[in-house]
C-alpha cells in the first residue's frame, strides 16, 4: 500500500477549559521519520474493520470547510487550524479528555484522496539520563507509534461532494459534534452483534446447543468467503437450516429485530476472526476450541446434546501433531 504525504501538521489540544496551541508551520513530510510517522496513522484507518462508516450532515460546519478546502477556496494551513478550533469546542468541556496532539494531514494512497484527523494522546515515557557519572530516571511524554491506542480518529474521502469518513471513537461526541456526521456500525461492531444475537437465539431455541451454534457460525464464514465479505442473512439462514422452513423464519425474525440487515460487508478477514472457531466450556473450567465447519463432520467431531443441557463430545481421528 504506497501512501503519500502531501501536507501535514501538528497542533496541541488544549486541556479542559484551555485554548490550542496552533503551530505556524507545517511539518516536514520529507524527514523519513515524520513520513513514517504519519504514514502508520493513516494506513491504520484504511480498511480498518474496527472503523465505523459515516456520511456528513448537509449542515455540518467541517463539511463545509473541507468543501472549500477540497475546491481550492481555501489553503490547508487555515483549514486545519479552523479544523482544530472545531474540535477543541467539542472537547474543552470534557473534563477527563486526555491532554495530546492533534495531526491533521493530507494523504493520497492508489488515486484516492484523504483529510486525516488524527488525535494523538500523549505517553508518559521513562528514560534513563546520565548526569556526569551517575545515571538517572527521567519521565516525560511521547506520542503514540507502535504502541499506545489512538482513540479518536477520522479519514475523510476527499472524492466530490460525497466524502465518506472512516473514524474510530470511544465517544459519540467525536461524530456527533465536531463531524456531524451519520455513522454506521464498523464491521467488527456488526459481526460481534450477529455473534450476539445469534447465541441468544441458539440459547433460547436451541438448549444452547453448540453444533447449532457452529452450523450458523461455519454458514457466516463459507458465505464471507463465496460472496467476496459480503454476507446475506437468508443465504445464512437457508444453510444451517436447510429444509425447515420454520426454523429459517424465526432466526431470521430475530436477527432483523436486532437490527440485523439482509447484506453486510463483514469482510472476510472479519468474518474469520468472529466465526471461524466454536468453543465450548463447562461448568468444570474445561474448554474445548475447534473450527466451526467440523460440526457438520461426524467423521470428524461428533456433538451429542442432551435435555439436561449437557453435551457429549466425541472427536474422531484425531492425529496428535508432535
Amino acid at each position: 500500500m504506497a501512501i503519500t504525504v502531501k501536507k501535514a501538521i501538528l497542533h496541541i489540544l488544549g486541556g479542559f477549559g484551555s485554548p490550542p496551541v496552533l503551530s505556524q508551520t507545517e511539518l516536514d513530510i520529507d524527514s523519513e521519520t515524520c513520513e513514517t510517522f504519519i504514514v502508520k496513522h493513516v494506513k491504520k484507518m484504511i480498511n480498518n474493520p474496527a472503523a465505523r462508516t459515516a456520511l456528513f450532515k448537509p449542515d455540518s460546519a467541517l463539511y463545509k470547510l473541507l468543501t472549500e478546502y477540497q475546491s481550492g477556496a481555501a489553503f490547508f494551513m487555515d483549514t486545519a487550524s479552523a479544523v482544530t478550533l472545531k474540535l477543541q469546542e467539542s472537547v474543552s468541556a470534557i473534563k477527563d479528555f486526555p491532554p495530546g496532539d492533534l495531526l491533521i494531514a493530507h494523504a493520497a494512497e492508489k488515486g484516492a484522496e484523504y483529510f486525516a484527523v488524527v488525535v494523538l494522546p500523549y505517553q508518559e515515557t521513562y528514560t534513563g539520563q546520565l548526569k556526569g557519572n551517575s545515571n538517572q530516571i527521567a519521565k516525560g511524554r511521547a506520542l503514540p507509534f507502535t504502541s499506545g491506542k489512538v482513540e479518536y480518529a477520522c479519514l475523510i474521502g476527499l472524492d466530490g461532494s460525497a466524502m465518506p469518513i472512516g473514524l474510530v471513537e470511544k465517544d459519540d461526541f467525536f461524530s456527533a459534534s465536531f463531524l456531524e456526521c451519520d455513522t454506521t456500525p464498523s464491521k467488527k461492531e456488526q459481526a460481534q452483534l450477529i455473534s450476539d444475537v445469534s447465541g441468544e437465539f441458539v440459547q433460547e431455541y436451541h438448549n444452547n446447543n453448540p453444533k447449532v451454534s457452529a452450523r450458523i457460525k461455519a454458514a457466516l464464514v463459507e458465505e464471507a468467503e463465496a460472496e467476496e465479505g459480503f454476507v446475506s442473512m437468508d443465504n445464512v439462514a437457508a444453510n444451517v437450516f436447510d429444509e425447515d422452513e420454520d426454523e429459517k423464519v424465526r432466526y431470521l425474525s430475530v436477527m432483523r429485530e436486532a437490527g440485523i440487515t439482509s447484506d453486510l460487508p463483514l469482510g472476510e478477514r472479519v468474518a474469520r476472526s468472529h466465526f471461524a472457531v466454536q468453543r465450548i466450556i463447562g461448568d468444570n473450567g474445561i474448554e474445548i476450541k475447534f473450527p466451526a465447519h467440523l460440526a457438520a463432520d461426524e467423521d470428524e467431531l461428533e456433538l451429542t446434546p442432551h435435555t439436561d443441557g449437557t453435551v457429549t463430545v466425541t472427536i474422531k481421528r484425531l492425529c496428535i501433531r508432535s
